[in-house]
């Protein structure tokens, strides 16, 4: 069964007996508009030619000799201008439906050709006056009824070009179907002009001279089947159907002008020979080409589609969306509010990749843009960028119904993990018609959802967001000028030791001063450099910043204290921190156990392998590496026993709204001696009242840190109140 299909399947390949993709379909209608366009200039050269020659050979000297003008144009030049003509509007008719702009000056042109070659159709039954035409014998009926049947299929081919040229110039969907009939009338036109002028020269020069028979412009036959087979491309059946019925229409018609005016007589066996092997050899030519250009088109679909679809998902691809989005705003009326942009987020769908894995997760992802698609309108254009991240062009009316349906079917297909939708929302009238500008600002609403006291499916993009976007904008583009004109300043938090209090370290913290936006929070810039990888200048600077004051404090013999200093997580495979931190620390000669390395918790999910590395570089160099923020997420003890810290520092939400408890103090207690117990030392952050600091202490947490013991300040401050004896230093880190 399997070989028979293979078989079959084969058969249907190669003969055209399966349905193509429309696509493939529209490859292979633009191909025959590329041929016509060839065809149709050979046919104007030619008639255009034959206008001439007619003319110089034949028109002129009738006219002088006192005939009158129209027997002689009827006689002599009547088919060569409609041809002419003809294949003036195929040509421009081919033009303008393989250009995707609407051009009206095509459209005129045209209507003007089709329409003059209409007009010269119309008239030949002039021939019959002129007696150009005959129906007094069996050949010449039969010739005469061939004309006619041409004329004809002119004068629809010129009917079926006017109207797919106004369908086309108005995008209206009948021009493809149009097109289709269009094309094939031109061929129809083509195989009988050619069967037409051969078997009119047949007849005119049929006899027998020593049993060879003499014709000369069977050529013109041969050439117009030629060009029918060859450069339009048809599905092989129906090749075989068409050449076939020419083939035997005209053998039969040569043959009967033989018999008629020879006595009984056929057409030579060498000619009918010649006939066959012709015929075989045009329909394996035909079957070729169309097979040939299946194949490229079925590629060229494919590369398409690679270009302009998700492969996951089916929706499009996030560059291809893009372009439609702009060519939608182009060619549309879209006013006012009437289209929006989305970004959409999953909520829970990390915990639902975990929990179910990877193959369900993408099944997930299909399903929630066949989702979007069921609930969006039909029109919406729809993409997936990245990951769980969905985007979409649409109508806004109603769109919160729609999202809120959205949210409820995906809730239905994961009861258990109850994946859920984050979607921000941007009017196009706020975008500047610019869709990138529309989705970053969508983006921004769609984050905005986690800080919204009302919890909701979706929010838009307002004015509150425009200012804080506009923010974020201005520091993504001018961290490069903060840090030159020194906009930049690192703060110094103290850090004590729970036991006396005293002065143990400082953390340095970053502070953007700007002349236009004044102070900036680091919960403005530093998420903004974190999305855009270029923390690190931000890092690098502030590590400068300290080794500077450093250098300043041990050449004139003032305290110096230990540093610690925070490196992004986005940091790493941007920049190689390990060489970043011993140039600047060895440009200032400053000592690398007075640098500690703070390294946040959410790090330990990243680049495991990179981060080991990293961190058995910095102690080989003499750094101390600090894990910050332990406990602020999902915290994974078992990250813990894989990675060498020398201090873990407990977020301050271990100890935010302390009421010491039996149970608060428990799990603290258990995280410092777990810490003790693999070798790491403690400091906790957040530390506010004495009643917190007392209990850290008796929980033998070594360092703390927070409002208690003193706000961030700048290195004049601290050294000031060092000196006035508002800090006692410590003995241990005295250099």
């Amino acid at each position: 069964m399997t070989f028979l299909k293979k078989l079959w399947d084969g058969f249907r390949n190669i003969f055209g007996i399966h349905r193509n993709s429309e696509y493939v379909d529209d490859y292979l209608n633009s191909a025959n508009m590329r041929s016509g366009v060839f065809m149709s200039v050979v046919i104007i050269a030619l008639e255009f030619w034959l206008v001439i020659r007619q003319s110089d050979k034949y028109a002129v000297d009738m006219l002088v000799a006192g005939q009158s003008f129209p027997i002689v144009f009827f006689k002599v030049l009547y088919n060569y201008c409609l041809l002419m003509f003809f294949g003036a509007a195929m040509l421009v008719y081919c033009l303008q439906y393989l250009k995707r702009e609407r051009s009206k000056s095509k459209l005129i042109l045209t209507i003007v050709f089709a329409g003059i070659s209409l007009l010269l159709g119309c008239l030949f039954p002039l021939e019959f006056k002129y007696e150009i035409l005959k129906f007094n014998n069996d050949v010449n009926s039969f010739k005469s009824s061939l004309t006619i049947a041409f004329y004809i299929a002119v004068l629809l081919f010129n009917v079926c070009v006017i109207i797919s040229s106004i369908a086309k110039y108005f995008n209206h969907e009948l021009y493809k179907a149009s097109g289709i009939l269009t094309i094939t009338l031109f061929a129809l036109v083509c195989l009988m002009f050619g069967v037409m002028i051969s078997y009119a020269d047949f007849v005119s020069t049929a006899k027998f001279d020593s049993g060879v028979l003499q014709h000369k412009q069977i050529i013109c036959f041969l050439t117009m089947i030629i060009y029918v087979a060859c450069l339009l491309i048809w599905r092989p059946y129906i090749s075989i159907g068409v050449l076939g019925i020419v083939f035997l229409l005209f053998y039969f018609a040569l043959n009967g002008v033989v018999d008629i005016q020879e006595g009984g007589r056929e057409l030579p066996e060498g000619d009918k020979l010649n006939y066959i092997t012709f015929f075989i050899s045009l329909l394996m030519v035909a079957i070729s080409i169309y097979n040939q250009r299946i194949r490229e088109a079925k590629k060229d679909e494919e590369l398409i589609e690679m270009a302009t679809k998700d492969k996951l998902t089916g929706l499009y691809s996030y560059r291809y969306f893009l372009e439609q989005c702009a060519e939608k705003i182009k060619s549309e009326d879209l006013k006012g509010g009437l289209y929006s942009y989305l970004f959409i987020n999953l909520r829970h769908f990390k915990i639902f990749n975990d929990q179910k894995g990877y193959i369900e997760g993408n099944k997930l992802l299909k399903d929630v843009g066949d989702i979007l698609r069921q609930c969006l309108d039909e029109d919406t254009l729809l993409t997936r960028q990245s990951d769980d991240h969905f985007m979409a062009f649409t109508k806004t009316g109603r769109i919160v119904e729609k999202i809120d349906k959205a949210a409820e079917m995906i809730l239905e297909r994961t009861p258990v993990v109850k994946v859920g939708i984050n979607a921000g929302a941007c009017l196009l009238l706020d975008t500047l018609d610019d869709p990138i500008v529309g989705i970053e600002k969508a983006r921004y609403a769609c984050i905005e959802i986690k800080n919204a006291r009302k919890k909701e499916n979706i929010i838009f993009f307002d004015k509150r967001m425009h200012e804080n976007s506009m923010k974020a904008q201005y520091v993504a583009t001018h961290i490069d000028e903060a840090i030159k004109n020194g906009y930049i300043k690192a703060y110094f938090q103290p850090v004590v030791w729970s036991k006396g209090r005293e002065l143990c370290g400082v953390e340095a913290l970053a502070r953007w001063i700007d002349p236009t936006y004044g102070f900036l929070s680091p919960g403005v810039f530093v998420p903004v450099l974190e999305s855009s990888s270029t923390i690190y200048k931000l890092d690098k600077e502030i590590l400068r910043i300290v080794c500077e004051k450093i250098r300043y404090n041990l050449d004139n013999k003032l305290p110096v204290i230990p540093v610690s200093i925070n490196f992004s997580r986005a940091d790493f495979g941007v920049i190689n921190i390990v060489k970043t931190i011993n140039e600047i620390t060895d440009k200032y000669k400053v000592p690398h156990d007075l640098i500690h390395v703070e390294i946040t918790e959410s790090a330990l999910t990243k680049k495991k392998d990179l981060l080991k590395e990293t961190m058995n570089e910095l102690h080989a160099n003499g750094y101390a590496v600090w894990l910050d923020d332990f406990g602020s997420g999902y915290s994974s003890l078992n990250s813990l026993k894989d990675y060498d810290f020398d201090v873990l520092k407990l977020d301050m939400d271990f100890i935010r709204g302390f009421n010491g408890t039996a149970k608060e103090k428990a799990l603290i207690s258990a995280v410092v001696n777990m810490a003790e117990d693999i070798g790491m030392k403690t400091l906790c952050e957040g530390v506010e009242t004495m009643e917190q600091a007392a209990f850290l202490e008796s929980a033998h947490c070594g360092r703390l840190q927070g409002y208690l013991y003193g706000k961030p300040l700048s290195y004049e401050e601290l050294l000031k109140k060092i000196k006035d004896g508002d800090y006692k230093l410590s003995k241990d880190v005295i250099v």
